[in-house]
């Protein structure tokens, strides 16, 4: 019978029972049934090596075992990374994972959601912008969702993110103490709450060294002339602060990795004419043969502790529930080191205390009016 395929039916005949008794006993349900029943039924079953349809019988109890996970695209490093975090810790709880890339121009990203919520997942995994309405909307319907590596600042929703804020401050600090002058910050429009709250932390750090570190922030556009862009705002940075040393911080790789060819094409050396880093270490370092300060974004645990959260929602089975935020700590790569940060500011603060050193050189130049 290796190639035929095997029913309840032959089950039911072969043990020489009802169907409806081999449903019982395959749902767990063994009131009423002797153990010469049961045993019977379990030794045919072995026989006949039956494999019951876990999808159909997840159907009959609202459990498919199935969640989906929403991404932008799958190709930039650290989504990969946090996908397989996903599916990582849901091999390990028997769920299975399909994923969606909302990248694809010619399907809205609402209808690939709603595909998912349509083959009967049990729970959503949220990790590239989504529209708040339709987030809402899912939410009165009881679809459980959990955000991961992203947010909705008017809704109270589960969410996986990543807490910049010591490592921010950490860097700046680091960045100065080293000598530099100035650190300048460029970022993508500020269309997200991530990105309007990474810019926040870089004014509010750099107060400690500059007057007016607004001057030293820049918006670029995303589009094909990014780097065009780029070249304009370095051009104007480098202009306003001759004979300052200079720091930059990009707010995520692609940007890091524009600024990096500006800078050869205007013919400047890194570290030595212009120091570069920011946020998410995709390999740059290598590719350049040097070093550059980087916080790295925990995209793997990001992932991991979304699905953990999301299994949990869904094994308690409870519709009610208060939203819970998990912030998950960055690590920082130092340039001219190999060695990983702590990423421990209050050990900062306190080493600054008990030695009574400033952390920061005071002979920097402040920034004119």
């Amino acid at each position: 019978m290796a190639n035929e395929k095997i029913t309840i039916k032959m089950v039911s005949e072969k043990a020489n029972v009802s169907k409806t008794t081999v449903s019982r006993y395959l749902n767990g349900k063994y009131e009423f049934m002797s153990a010469e029943t049961k045993k019977r039924i379990e030794e045919v079953i072995a026989e006949l090596e039956y494999r019951p349809n876990a999808l159909a019988q997840g159907l009959k109890n609202n459990k498919t075992g199935l969640i989906g996970i929403v991404v932008s695209n799958i190709m930039i490093p650290e989504v990969a990374a946090l996908v397989r975090g996903v599916n990582d810790y849901c091999i390990r709880k028997s769920f299975q994972v399909i994923l969606v890339e909302t990248d694809q121009k010619n399907i809205s990203q609402q209808d690939q959601i709603q595909a998912l919520i349509d083959r009967q997942v049990e729970g959503l995994i949220l990790s590239s912008n989504q529209d708040e309405a339709f987030v809402k909307s899912l939410t009165e319907q009881k679809v459980k969702i959990v955000l991961a590596d992203c947010t909705i600042e008017e809704l109270m929703i589960d969410t996986v993110i990543v807490d910049n804020e010591k490592a921010t401050a950490e860097m700046i600090q680091r960045i100065y103490s080293e000598g530099f002058d100035r650190v300048a910050y460029f970022t993508p429009p500020l269309t997200t709450p991530s990105r309007k709250k990474k810019l926040a932390l870089f004014l509010e750090s750099s107060k400690i060294a500059v007057r007016n570190p607004e001057q030293l922030a820049f918006e670029i556009e995303e589009t094909q002339v990014a780097f065009d862009a780029c070249k304009e705002s370095l051009n104007e940075l480098l202009k306003k602060n001759q004979g300052y040393r200079l720091a930059i911080l990009a707010e995520n790789s692609e940007l890091m990795f524009a600024l990096i060819h500006v800078i050869y094409s205007l013919g400047l050396r890194i570290p030595e004419d212009v120091a570069i880093g920011g946020y998410d270490d995709l390999g740059w370092n290598k590719l350049y043969h040097h070093e550059m300060s980087v916080i790295e974004k925990p995209s793997y645990e990001i992932g991991s502790q979304a699905a953990e959260l999301l299994v949990k929602r869904i094994s308690k089975g409870k519709m009610q529930y208060k939203p819970k935020v998990i912030e998950v700590q960055p690590k920082i790569k130092m340039s001219g080191s190999t060695q990983v940060s702590d990423n421990s500011f209050d050990k900062i603060v306190i080493r600054m205390n008990q030695e009574n050193q400033p952390y920061i050189k005071k002979n920097y130049r402040k920034q004119d009016d």
